[in-house]
């Protein structure tokens, strides 16, 4: 994995999950290497923008971009989270969304953030 931006995907996905498993959320990411190839497709892109010049810093904008890619990719609203149905529950809009799911969106901001200014190329020096 030498591509910068793939090395910034992975760590924000990597610590979005590992903030899933901390706060005891009731939907943890599976590892990235069993992530679907549309979703690590879709996720890269997030990251691209988000490391750029064009981010977001609002959850709520991102949580509709979210939406958007998951729809897109196949999945509808459900109570119930499935992978292999491609239901979820926060297929809702964000003002919809209990305050862990809030938070969650917060952590994925943040965690772009850190990857955009502290995950280069270092060139040395």
């Amino acid at each position: 994995m030498d591509n910068l931006n793939e090395r910034r995907a992975e760590f924000v996905y990597n610590g979005a999950r590992l903030a899933a498993i901390a706060s005891k959320a009731p939907i943890v990411p599976v590892q990235w290497s069993e992530r679907e190839d549309d979703f690590r497709k879709q996720f890269l892109e997030v990251i691209e923008r988000q490391c750029g010049e064009n981010r977001s810093m609002s959850p709520e904008e991102l949580h509709g971009g979210w939406m958007q890619s998951y729809l897109s990719m196949g999945w509808v609203y459900s109570e119930v989270y499935d992978r292999e149905k491609r239901t979820h529950p926060d297929l809702v809009p964000y003002s919809l969304l209990g305050q862990l799911e809030r938070d969650k969106d917060a952590v994925f901001v943040a965690l772009c953030e850190i990857a955009r200014q502290f995950i280069y190329d270092y060139t040395g020096g």
